[in-house]
């Protein structure tokens, strides 16, 4: 039986970059995209409601 020790490499997934992101101003949704994604009213794509600019952690996408 083998095992391999070596270290894991870092995935693009894993590598995390404070990102833009328009959230949901009802407290009751979870509802979010990202600044790049948004689309041009800026509603909640979940419940339509309006969104704030906040700064997430979130992985880097390509």
């Amino acid at each position: 039986m083998f095992f391999n020790r070596k270290a894991a490499e870092e995935k693009p997934e894993d590598i995390l970059m404070d990102t833009e992101v328009y959230a949901c101003m009802d407290e009751g949704c979870n509802g979010w995209m990202r600044k790049d994604f948004a689309s041009n009213d800026l509603k909640c794509p979940l419940c339509g409601n309006e969104t704030s600019m906040e700064v997430r952690e979130l992985p880097k996408i390509n």
